[in-house]
């Protein structure tokens, strides 16, 4: 017990020896603190700053006196410090801002005590100046900051038109002042969120997405940043076209690295304060990452270590210009003069020449004790690249181009190895539909099998690869669930199909043959066109009837035209018998012997059936019946005969235009003015809604009688109406686009267009709203349709056709209202078989004429034959003999020697003579 007694004797004897030689040596300079008890960092901060400055050989030591809080008590707070300021320190460091109250400020302001603050409050005024002119903050200004965060954004004000800002305390919004003066508070501009530790974040991320932001400030503490970030995983808000600005300045501490994969894309950037680079890079104006790495890395560890520095920096000018002396004071009684001195010098020390180094770069204190000037880096948080620097005097500058300054090589940054994977080509999700000929499922045949984008082809397929060589971009095609282009409902006002994909940030670009609205246009924007259409009908085409020669006879059945050949036998028998009991119809023959009178009755078989026939055809005849009954019968007859004749005409000509009176459709104002016909269209589509919004009178009309049908006159897409046209047989019509419904019309031999196209529209790529890549989009569609990739596409999918259909020759209005020579090829058949028929009967007639005037004549019939063939061929002869044989054949065989002899002229004046002899008779 006595040695252990020796022992303590001996080392308190050493420690009083020590004590007293570095009190001969060195000046004692004690200096307090007060921490709350958690903030361990800030206390091995402090504590590391006075070891590092009571090592080097200079005539002053620091020696610190420590208290703590648990809690912010502005009493306890209050007693502390007089704690301290009656233990004769000379500057009085913290408390961090978690403390609310400013009594610390005010007890040093009243004592002269150096005050030194590490952490961010209230905006100060003026009037807080004046009572607190004993403290310094050695952090950087909020207005500062706030200027920085307005340059970043400014820097990108073509992607920063709106963003939201999510915070966790209230008290950091002093921060976003410049941004709040920037953009205005509405759903445009700026949306505010605030968020709780510990709160289920993915609700937090879930109202976000809702309202379809993609630029989010986050304001969010070191600790708990990788947390929140990783909740906006689950509503796809870390994809390429989103962006993220992290101002906390410990954002580099919440190890975001993990997030390092290809499918995190987000567009990160954060800020923290630019660290000092020691030896033999020491050079404030340096901007290169040190090489060695400090244990104190936190903002505040770093800033108290500063504000230690430059506390024991200006206390040293003022002790070695005037004798230092101890303060010696009551908690709000007398003032310690040495204070405003080092408080002035504090303001005058410039960052050269300062040992040890400050942490941060460009610490420099203003009239106010505030620090104005800093650097500022801005980098990439998940691979730890800094991509600019920012300070008061240059604002926001390149980091590459920095760099490129630096005359030593040595001194360039090493970046990191690691890719930048939001910097690479864009992939965007490309949200369509199935339907032909725009996207389709790729056929696979026996042992084939696609993966990815090579499942699908069609027009957009093809358009997306050209406009992606063009404009530098990846995409991954996903076809929507419900395969609709993207309607609201009108009930919860919800979008569907490939609208609401991209109102969900589940898709990048919508694209099928989507047609450009005002409706859509509210919720999603469009790229520029790169296709012109209307709206037209779709209707079923018959197919054309086989040729038939004798069409004619069509407009009477064949009953008709038999009781139309017995009323013309059964009327001419009955004339014939009417005749013959009618003596005015026995006419004088004219005989060449005066003294003999014969009566003849004309009104035989044939002149009957050549009157008949003859008013048929209303040719007339040359003789006409003279008797009372006669007339009345041919009267009656002739009645029959026009009405037959008129009715056959009339009938004749609906036949010819048969096939423009089934297809009475001409337009769309015949398909609303008939009740027969059904029409339709697709349900949610474009040109549904065009119906739905349009005042036009026809347009309305047409609405609502689709919406009155039964069946259900809507399709779910284009094939759907086009095989419903097709099974209807002239029954439906379907309502389509003029790009969809040539392609099926050239396909498909039973389908036609009926009527003028009507309602122009366009498709576009539909992209999110202010999407910064939809100029770049609508500039590749122009190249494109400049180059005459857009005529070459819709060539290819649309109008090349390999299906073979009968063409017909003529316009269609003549093929519906003109018969042509295959119709009407019977006329010319029958003409030609009565030709025929009368060649025959008439060389039959003049065979049995030859033989007639043989028998008379006495001669051979060959020779009577040949006679009348030569006289035949003697054209020009006008006259012929009633007699050509004479009875005296002494002189010629043939009978035409003395025919032959005599001449015109001859034969002219014996009819001269015996006209003399008739007069002289007479």
């Amino acid at each position: 017990m006595r040695l252990l007694l020796g022992i303590a004797l001996c080392v308190t004897f050493q420690l009083v020896f020590n004590a007293s030689a570095i009190s001969a040596e060195f000046e004692v300079v004690k200096i307090g603190a007060i921490f709350f008890h958690n903030e361990i960092d800030l206390i091995e901060a402090f504590e590391t700053a006075i070891e590092d400055i009571n090592q080097l050989e200079l005539n002053v030591r620091l020696q610190p006196i420590k208290h703590y809080l648990s809690a912010d008590d502005s009493i306890v707070l209050q007693k502390l410090t007089c704690h301290l300021i009656e233990s004769n320190v000379a500057a009085i460091f913290g408390p961090s801002s978690k403390a609310s109250s400013d009594i610390v400020e005010v007890l040093c302001n009243i004592t002269g005590i150096p005050h030194l603050q590490y952490d961010w409050h209230i905006q100060e005024t003026g009037l807080y100046y004046r009572n607190h002119q004993m403290t310094v903050n050695v952090a950087p200004s909020e207005f500062g900051l706030s200027t920085a965060y307005w340059d970043i954004l400014r820097s990108n004000r073509d992607k920063w038109k709106s963003f939201t800002i999510v915070y966790e305390s209230s008290s950091n919004l002093a921060r976003m002042q410049e941004l709040f003066s920037w953009k205005q508070l509405h759903k445009t501009g700026i949306k505010v969120h605030k968020f709780k530790r510990g709160d289920d974040y993915r609700i937090l991320w879930k109202v976000i997405s809702n309202s379809r932001e993609r630029f989010v400030v986050l304001d969010c503490p070191s600790d708990i940043v990788y947390e929140v970030v990783n909740a906006s995983i689950y509503f796809n808000m870390t994809g390429s076209f989103n962006h993220l600005f992290l101002t906390n300045l410990d954002t580099h501490l919440g190890d975001l690295g993990r997030f390092y994969a290809k499918e995190f894309t987000v567009a990160a950037m954060a800020v923290r304060l630019r660290p000092y680079i020691p030896p033999p890079v020491h050079e404030e104006t340096d901007i290169f990452e040190p090489e060695t790495t400090d244990k104190i890395v936190h903002i505040h560890a770093q800033l108290i270590y500063d504000a230690v520095v430059l506390y024991f920096h200006a206390l040293t000018n003022v002790i070695n210009a005037l004798k230092y002396y101890e303060p010696n004071l009551h908690c709000g009684q007398g003032f310690w003069k040495p204070g405003p001195l080092i408080i002035r010098e504090m303001k005058n020390l410039t960052p050269k020449n300062v040992t040890p180094h400050y942490k941060t770069q460009k610490l420099l204190i203003n009239s106010y004790g505030r620090r104005d000037d800093f650097n500022l880096e801005i980098y990439n948080p998940v691979i730890e690249q800094i991509t600019h620097v920012w300070n008061k005097q240059h604002h926001l500058v390149s980091f590459d181009e920095v760099s490129t300054n630096s005359k030593n090589e040595a001194k360039k940054r090493k970046f990191n190895d690691k890719e930048d994977f939001s910097q690479k080509k864009p992939t965007y999700t490309v949200a369509t539909r199935v339907g032909e000929p725009y996207f389709m499922w790729k056929p696979e045949r026996e042992g084939e099998h696609f993966e990815g984008n090579e499942r699908f082809r069609g027009y957009v397929v093809d358009l997306l690869y050209k406009l992606a060589d063009e404009c530098k971009f990846e995409f991954v095609l996903e076809p929507v669930s419900d395969n609709n282009y993207g309607s609201p409902d009108p009930e919860t006002n919800e979008w569907n199909g490939i609208i609401k994909q991209i109102i969900d940030n589940k898709a990048q670009i919508g694209v099928c043959d989507l047609t450009i609205t005002q409706a859509r246009r509210s919720v999603v924007d469009f790229t520029n066109p790169f296709m012109q259409l209307g709206v037209s009908i779709l209707y079923y085409k018959d197919e054309p009837p086989a040729a038939n020669l004798f069409g004619f006879l069509k407009p009477f059945a064949l009953e008709v035209w038999a009781y139309l050949l017995m009323a013309l036998i059964i009327t001419a028998l009955v004339m014939i018998i009417q005749a013959r009991i009618s003596q005015l119809d026995w006419e004088k023959q004219v005989q060449t012997d005066p003294n003999i009178i014969v009566l003849e009755n004309k009104w035989h078989l044939i002149n009957n059936l050549w009157l008949v026939i003859g008013s048929i055809m209303t040719a007339g005849c040359d003789i006409l019946p003279r008797g009372g009954a006669t007339r009345l019968l041919t009267a009656f007859w002739w009645i029959f005969a026009l009405l037959l004749s008129q009715t056959y005409i009339a009938k004749l000509a609906s036949f010819i235009t048969s096939s423009k009176m089934e297809g009475s459709i001409r337009d769309l104002h015949d398909l609303v003015g008939q009740n027969k016909i059904q029409f339709g269209t697709i349900k949610g589509g474009s040109t549904s809604m065009f119906f739905s919004e349009s005042n036009e009178s026809d347009y309305r009309v047409a609405w609502n009688k689709m919406i009155a049908m039964k069946p259900d006159a809507f399709t779910s897409s284009n094939k759907e109406g086009v095989d419903r046209v097709r099974r209807s047989r002239g029954r439906y019509a379907f309502l389509m686009e003029t790009t969809n419904l040539q392609y099926y019309v050239q396909r498909n031999c039973d389908l036609q267009q009926i009527g003028e196209p009507f309602g122009v529209k366009h498709y576009g790529l539909a992209v999110p709203l202010n999407a910064p890549f939809r100029s770049n989009l609508s500039v590749g569609i122009l190249k494109l349709s400049e180059k005459g990739v857009l005529y070459n596409l819709k060539k290819t999918w649309l109008n090349d056709n390999k299906t073979m259909c009968k063409q017909h020759t003529g316009s269609s209005s003549n093929q519906e209202t003109q018969y042509t020579m295959e119709s009407l090829g019977g006329l010319f058949i029958v003409l030609a078989g009565g030709i025929l028929i009368g060649i025959v009967l008439g060389i039959g007639e003049f065979l049995w004429y030859i033989e007639s005037i043989a028998a008379k004549e006495n001669i051979s019939p060959m020779v009577a034959l040949k006679s009348e063939f030569k006289f035949f061929l003697r054209f020009w002869i006008r006259y012929k003999p009633i007699k050509i044989y004479l009875a005296n054949r002494s002189s010629t065989s043939t009978g035409y020697s003395s025919f032959k002899a005599t001449s015109t002229s001859t034969f002219k004046k014996k009819k001269k003579s015996k006209k003399k002899i008739v007069l002289n008779s007479d």
